[in-house]
């Protein structure tokens, strides 16, 4: 069991006290030792003073026996002079003990009190010792505390900038996986528009080819019809066809005019379902020489724009009859029937 300072001091304290009590009670308390004078007891001498006269009528016999006494008395006080002295020196010796006792028990006093105040200052230096321990040991525990904060903050911090950087490169990733989707996309898109420009213009080229090509076609006919409408209309001259004279009058006159340059117009006539019962009137400007110097057409602007489209595709009429000023200006009305 552990003992407090405290109380070790109380414990030592009563104890020297007792101690100091006992020696005290057995100095009071122990008698003077007898002097030895080698008999072994001390003698007790009594005084008799000599006696007057002799009672046999003897006077030297009393004499020697007063110089016995005498001598015995002086020898008696001698003994008791020395019994004083040894009385007092072992008192003085005693004392002197006593003295030195009281002085190793004070210096023993001194010696534990210093020895309590040493305990004291060593249980002080040691509670400071353990304090500081302590206070050490909090101040790293806490300095350890604050470093694994700290440490932990720096790696949630490098975590989350990882984390971030991982998300940025699949933020960009997917970015650029995006936008090389959007090109492949776009030159995919770009790809096929080009190759349906391309197919367009083939398209276009072909239909441009067969239109020029029906287009040549339909004026070499028109042209083969207006040969032989010159010929109906304008005749030859006695009948002969190479070395006649002048102009006939033909037959048709106006009306019959009229009619081969509709019949020519509707040959060349591209119309639809939309046009179909729609009449127009066109009007036509001709030359000496039945080349177009002026068109114009009243009614539906889409059969107008086929209308006059036929014409541009004719691009030449038979001549005019000579005898047929009016033939110059024509008046057709036009009407799709599908």
């Amino acid at each position: 069991m552990k003992i407090s300072l405290k109380t070790a001091f109380v414990m030592a304290l009563a104890l020297h006290v007792t101690i100091a009590g006992v020696l005290l009670l057995k100095v009071s308390l122990d008698r003077p030792e007898k002097p030895n004078m080698g008999a072994g007891n001390i003698m007790h001498a009594t005084f008799i003073p000599p006696a007057k006269g002799n009672p046999n009528g003897s006077q030297s016999q009393p004499k020697k026996q007063d110089s016995q006494v005498d001598k015995k008395l002086l020898e008696q006080q001698k003994k008791q002079e020395e019994l004083r002295k040894e009385l007092e020196k072992r008192a003085a010796e005693q004392k002197a003990q006593e003295k030195k006792r009281q002085e190793a028990i004070e210096k023993k006093k001194a010696e534990e009190a210093k020895k309590i105040e040493q305990q004291k200052e060593l249980a002080l230096k040691k509670k400071k010792l353990e304090e500081e321990k302590k206070k050490k040991l909090e101040e790293e525990k806490k300095k350890k505390a604050e470093e694994e904060k700290k440490k932990k903050l720096e790696e949630e911090k490098k975590k989350k900038a990882e984390a971030e950087k991982k998300k940025k490169l699949e933020e960009e990733k997917k970015k650029k996986a995006e936008e090389e989707k959007k090109k492949l996309e776009e030159e995919k898109k770009k790809k096929l528009e080009e190759e349906k420009k391309k197919k367009e213009a083939e398209a276009k080229k072909r239909q441009e080819e067969a239109e020029a090509k029906a287009r040549a076609a339909a004026e070499a006919k028109a042209k083969a019809q207006a040969d032989s409408l010159e010929d109906d209309i304008l005749g030859t001259a006695n009948g002969d066809p190479v070395n006649g004279q002048g102009l006939g009058s033909g037959a048709g006159g106006e009306a019959g005019y009229g009619d081969k340059v509709r019949g020519l117009i509707e040959q060349n006539w591209r119309v639809d379902q939309s046009m179909n019962g729609k009449r127009v009137v066109v009007s036509l400007k001709l030359d000496s020489g039945g080349i177009v110097t002026g068109v114009s057409c009243q009614g539906d602007d889409k059969v107008c724009q086929s209308a006059v489209a036929a014409i541009e595709l004719v691009g030449m009429f038979p001549r005019p009859p000579a005898d047929c000023p009016q033939c110059s200006n024509i008046k057709i009305s036009m009407t799709p029937k599908l």
